[in-house]
């Protein structure tokens, strides 16, 4: 399950990443202010942050 927030929104929850990815495409982010977001609610780990993936150092796969 998958968590992706954009601004100006509540989160909302999805079945698999892509879904969540594509939530946010194209979200604008703004100097100063949440950025969309998405990210695995079982690990509680972000993956996607401002639009762009996340380096998963010492996070298995």
């Amino acid at each position: 399950m998958f968590e992706a927030a954009k601004l100006g929104a509540s989160p909302e929850q999805f079945a698999n990443l892509e879904a969540a990815i594509g939530y946010i495409a194209g979200t604008a982010t703004h100097a100063g202010e949440v950025r969309p977001g998405v990210r695995n609610v079982e690990t509680k780990v972000f993956l996607i942050i401002g639009g762009r993936l996340q380096p998963q150092k010492g996070v298995r796969r």
